[in-house]
């Protein structure tokens, strides 16, 4: 995909993931109402000294069907060249091969590694031909079977506790994005690599695989459907991706360049059933990269019983928009970049991170929605763990509609006030379960004594149920809270609670204020309909609608 494809307006991109999202259809309609008057309330201050802002990414995708690239077409299916998976020379992928998985009946148990080095004009694509319905051809995790080629690749290094390198690999995943252990450099890393248009799930605990020495083994407890270990300019989307530890797992450290993960993108999947029931170290998508976009997608429940978050991230340059997140004990959780700190902390873009354009829906009572900061915590001043290595930047979260549940609810969990959160545009929805003295705006987190916490947050325009505090009534929150006089508060939801569409004639129709310095770039250009399917957003009336949803 060259520069100027990846420009296509993204309604190019409504047609191609449609039945990702379950179902195809426009955006919703309806005619303009005119908001209920409320008194003028002022934009969101800049934070002072926030760090520069990265350029927004292109809002695209640009996907086309899957046809053969400009280099060698491996096709994959009944009758084809290949009849499996482990048949397809994974090791010698190039620039501009196509790996095509046509669609059959019976699922594809087969797992692999892609190590190829395509460039912007000839990346490496491995998509999925539909069926007559549009289904996706399945791959399936349980009894895998993978390449015995691939063996020394995955990495034949013996370990101190009697594990490989190998093994190790192996036991992760059904897909790997890391270098070849035999063929190539220690410091070769993948690139321009496209995965798409698949359905794949099964890799967990309860399932089994088949090795590449042939031996039957369970997949490890931290893993993923699609691991990358490293690897730059990747694109992961329209596909399902389900009951496997983790949808997601991107990695990046410290030892050089062609160790870290960068220009991921994740967009336009439905993911669910992901996680370990009784953990919470397993999240639907778990990133560590430079340059994250997690856009489009739809997010279901975890796992019944699993601990873990919908969106976990310790990115630089994080982006999340227009998504549909559904549960998970957080939302969403921007933490520090614990494996590449050193790396992060000297990236202006690790101090800025855009949230916005998304539709949650959440149990209050399982955590906080949305956690900003970092999670090893306890420190002292000046130690390489811990808060020193927190985001201390600004998180701006804007044009989200949130609707939740539960007996209690806490929104945000910002850690300590070297962490900003500039707060605009926002529908917040407590269900009337939600008991008043606990619907809070922020939450309270156990930092070291160099640090005080609570975070400074300031709200700019907002929807909110009333009885909304600043903490319940037995847990007071140090830090700062700005602008509470902004908030426009009701007593009935401003939308429709299926949909999150405004109502006709409610307070947030037209009530959006101008961004602040930080974020003025970033505009909600598009929203999820009530099928969930992306749609351009255009303002409709005198200002924009409060919310993720134009009316």
């Amino acid at each position: 995909m060259n520069p100027t494809q990846s420009r296509r307006l993204a309604l190019l991109f409504h047609a191609v993931v449609c039945s990702a999202l379950v179902a195809c259809g426009g955006s919703d309609g309806g005619a303009s109402a005119t908001a209920e008057s409320s008194d003028d309330a002022a934009a969101p201050s800049a934070s002072p000294g926030a760090a520069p802002s990265p350029m927004p990414p292109a809002e695209s995708l640009a996907l086309t069907a899957c046809v053969a690239g400009s280099g060698t077409d491996y096709q994959v299916g009944d009758g084809k060249q290949y009849t499996a998976l482990e048949q397809v020379p994974w090791e010698s992928l190039k620039a501009g091969d196509t790996v095509r998985i046509h669609y059959r009946a019976a699922p594809y148990a087969g797992k692999f590694l892609i190590a190829a080095q395509g460039t912007a004009a000839a990346p490496v694509r491995i998509c999925g031909v539909r069926g007559p319905g549009g289904e996706r051809p399945v791959i399936d995790g349980n009894g895998a079977i993978t390449r015995r080629a691939l063996a020394a690749e995955y990495g034949s290094t013996a370990l101190t506790n009697g594990q490989s390198v190998r093994s190790i690999h192996e036991e992760r995943s059904i897909i790997v994005i890391k270098s070849l252990a035999d063929s190539q450099p220690y410091e070769a890393y993948p690139r321009y690599v496209q995965i798409d248009g698949l359905n794949i799930k099964r890799a967990h605990p309860a399932y089994n695989f088949i090795d590449s020495a042939g031996a039957s083994r369970p997949y490890d407890q931290f893993g993923a459907c699609i691991w990358i270990e490293r690897g730059q300019n990747i694109l992961i989307a329209d596909n399902e991706i389900s009951d496997c530890q983790m949808a997601i797992f991107s990695k990046s450290t410290d030892d050089g360049n062609f160790a870290m993960s960068k220009n991921l993108r994740i967009a336009g999947n439905y993911f669910w059933g992901h996680g370990i029931s009784g953990n919470d170290r397993e999240h639907t998508t778990y990133t560590q990269s430079v340059g994250t976009v997690i856009e489009f997608n739809r997010y279901g429940p975890l796992r019944s019983g699993a601990g873990g978050n919908s969106v976990k991230d310790r990115s630089v340059g994080t982006v999340v928009r227009y998504n549909r997140i559904d549960e998970g004990a957080r939302a969403i959780d921007l933490v520090e970049a614990e494996d590449f700190p050193g790396y992060a902390l000297n990236d202006p873009a690790y101090r800025t991170s855009f949230v916005y354009g998304n539709q949650i829906k959440k149990n209050g009572n399982t955590g906080s929605v949305i956690h900003y900061g970092g999670d090893h915590y306890g420190s002292t001043p000046g130690a390489n763990w811990g808060e020193s290595l927190f985001r201390r930047g600004t998180l701006y979260f804007f044009n989200n509609t949130l609707y939740i549940t539960g007996d209690s609810a806490e929104l945000f969990q910002i850690d300590t006030t070297l962490e900003r959160a500039e707060i605009y545009n926002n529908v917040f929805v407590f269900a009337d379960s939600v008991a008043v003295g606990f619907r809070s705006m922020r939450a309270q987190r156990e930092v070291g004594a160099g640090w005080t916490p609570g975070g400074i947050v300031n709200l700019g325009r907002n929807w909110i149920s009333q009885g909304w505090a600043d903490s319940d009534i037995y847990h007071p929150v140090q830090g700062q809270l700005l602008g509470s006089g902004n908030l426009i508060t009701g007593a009935t939801p401003p939308i429709d609670l299926s949909t999150m569409m405004p109502l006709a004639g409610s307070a947030v129709l037209d009530a959006a204020v101008a961004a602040p310095a930080g974020a003025s770039a970033y505009t909600p250009n598009y929203q999820l309909g009530a099928s969930y399917v992306p749609a351009a957003r255009s303002v409709r009336g005198a200002a924009a609608d409060l919310g993720a949803v134009e009316r």
